[in-house]
């Protein structure tokens, strides 16, 4: 449903990553849909998330306790118009799982797909249109996690421009399984470090406790705000 004229939204495209296969499908006329899925690929994981996308909105999330054989979840979805001074980076609005792929399969490590690689990068398209705007000075970076440990494990969310790098630690999910973040977890970054012509979002997963382990987390719905 559009937040502003309280009207359903058609053609946004709904995606689930899961264990072995990606599932997508289009909202109708009405703004419905529905996706079917093996048991094989939802059984057993905890808050599995699929996103919601469509040109002109934020993505958004769609968060179900649990999957398992013959069960459904069903969710009413609001589209935020995007506003001009956010960006949504390249690959950012799906499902992308961060580590070694060696978890233990605790609360906050039943992930739904397998992973995507220790270090991933977004490109941020419209960058160099974004920060030539007046008076624009920070990149503040959104996105939703479950399972990231920052507060155990060296892992960095950094932004990588034509002049210059800048990185930080990662955030911290709740050790319940749950996701996490969004504009309650803000990461600001400093344009004049980054540069103005062009610049990339990079997540790394780093080693936890000392050890060479790699903290496996899953991210979504990366947002930019350029203020």
């Amino acid at each position: 449903m559009d937040t502003v004229t309280g009207k359903g939204v058609a053609d946004a495209t709904v995606n689930f990553q899961a264990k072995s296969s990606s599932y997508t499908t289009q909202t109708s006329t009405s703004g419905n849909c529905r996706i079917e899925m093996p048991a094989s690929d939802v059984v057993g994981v905890q808050y599995p998330a699929a996103t919601v996308t469509k040109t002109g909105y934020e993505p958004q999330t769609i968060i179900c306790p649990a999957l398992s054989g013959g069960s459904t979840c069903n969710q009413d979805v609001y589209l935020v118009p995007l506003a001009t001074n956010i960006s949504i980076p390249v690959g950012g609005d799906t499902v992308m799982h961060l580590g070694d792929g060696a978890y233990e399969g605790a609360n906050n490590s039943q992930f739904q797909k397998p992973t995507d690689g220790t270090e991933l990068s977004f490109a941020i398209a419209d960058w160099a249109e974004q920060v030539k705007k007046p008076g624009v000075t920070k990149a503040i970076v959104y996105l939703d996690a479950k399972g990231w440990q920052s507060d155990v494990c060296r892992n960095e969310i950094a932004i990588v421009g034509d002049a210059g790098t800048q990185s930080m630690p990662g955030g911290v999910s709740p050790t319940q399984g749950y996701w996490a973040g969004g504009r309650q977890v803000p990461f600001e970054f400093d344009v004049a470090q980054i540069g103005l012509l062009q610049a990339a979002l990079k997540i790394t997963s780093g080693p936890c406790r000392g050890t060479v382990d790699l903290d496996d987390f899953e991210i979504n719905r990366i947002r930019v705000e350029f203020v």
